[in-house]
């Protein structure tokens, strides 16, 4: 297992490199679609078709009978059934129906732009350890053949000991944090990142750190603040939505990412 590397790379840029490596792809939009995703799935929703645009958001919805969850701007989209708020998925005691079809202004794009990597996994700090966990045990039987894990950020404008912080790139850093506890060695840059984060966990909670970021204040300007905390919490539940390239091609010849749960 101490062969793995650990690639931790952002934006548009690390849904491509994950595509041209055939790599294992880790999408971590933790305001908040992946947070939202593993929510709803741990509170009954057994597929998910993300899709990059509204349109086809609500197309695939239409097609399959679904239902259809998302955001712009944060806010509920008009006709959308639920929006993209973990803390309204962990308070759905049951669905209407059991799949659904979800976009999102960031990660539903990036998750879309990873297709043709060798598997997609949704993480968040909320999975962390058991996205971790997964993969191991995936490369352990054999599923996965790649030695390369690459950790995309949705949003991120680098290194957070260099850069603004951004959410993702310190949702991305708690996952590559996680393959360290496993004994995975890190690069020595993001060993030092990892460090860097650590050290600002030390003098502020998670909850304060995403607070601070761009996105958390718009959140907090939305008055969605609850959203915040519960992407705060680390390690709190075992759901990994997980895609080994699954489509669903709509009518108008768009492919959407089809999920299922591990």
């Amino acid at each position: 297992m101490n062969k793995l590397e650990i690639i931790l790379k952002g934006n548009s840029e690390g849904a491509a490199f994950a595509v041209s490596n055939k790599a294992l792809a880790i999408v971590v939009d933790t305001l908040r679609a992946s947070t939202t995703i593993p929510v709803m799935m741990l509170r009954g929703i057994t597929e998910i078709i993300v899709a990059k645009e509204v349109s086809d958001a609500r197309l695939a919805a239409d097609e399959l009978n679904i239902l259809l969850m998302g955001e712009r701007g944060c806010l509920k989209l008009e006709g959308f059934d639920f929006g993209n708020s973990p803390t309204e998925m962990n308070s759905i005691k049951s669905f209407a129906k059991s799949s659904v079809s979800f976009t999102s202004s960031t990660g539903a794009r990036i998750i879309v732009e990873s297709l043709g990597s060798e598997c997609i996994i949704v993480g968040s700090p909320i999975n962390a350890r058991s996205v971790v966990k997964t993969i191991l045990d995936l490369k352990q039987i054999g599923k996965l053949k790649s030695d390369k894990i690459i950790i995309i950020p949705a949003f991120t404008e680098g290194p957070i000991n260099k850069s603004k912080i951004t959410e993702d790139q310190i949702g991305g850093l708690i996952i590559a944090n996680e393959f360290s506890e496993k004994g995975i060695s890190l690069s020595k840059e993001l060993e030092e990142e990892v460090s860097f984060l650590k050290n600002l966990l030390k003098k502020n909670t998670l909850n304060e750190l995403l607070l601070q970021t761009v996105h958390g204040k718009k959140l907090v300007d939305l008055e969605l603040s609850k959203d915040i905390e519960f992407c705060s919490r680390i390690n709190q539940i075992n759901t990994i939505p997980i895609s080994f390239n699954d489509i669903h091609i709509l009518t108008n010849g768009i492919d959407t990412v089809r999920f299922s749960k591990m």
